[in-house]
């Protein structure tokens, strides 16, 4: 998937979805069994870890300042979690 795909259908499910911020977020949800889809910066500390997840995930071609900048929020992002996809066909384009 190219970054500008990418970038649009992360304004689509932050508009019509739930996502949250964070690594800390992100594990929570993942143990919790509401993770469909994770985003990972490539400059986030534990990205190796997350790489054994066993859940689908996007490795963002950016560091997490840039990834925060695509969300349209003024702080770094390392890990962005979608509980709830909204309109995006992220999970899609994933999938496939």
């Amino acid at each position: 998937m190219d970054r500008d795909t990418l970038i649009k259908e992360l304004k689509k499910v932050l508009n019509s979805g739930k996502v949250l911020f964070g690594l800390k977020q992100a594990k929570k949800a993942l143990e919790k069994g509401e993770a469909k889809l994770i985003i990972v910066a490539d400059n986030c500390p534990e990205r190796s870890k997350i790489a054994d997840w066993k859940i689908p995930k996007i490795f963002f071609d950016g560091d997490s300042v840039e990834l925060g900048a695509s969300c349209g929020k003024p702080f770094s992002i390392s890990v962005l979690t979608i509980i709830d996809e909204g309109e995006s066909s992220l999970l899609k384009m994933v999938k496939s």
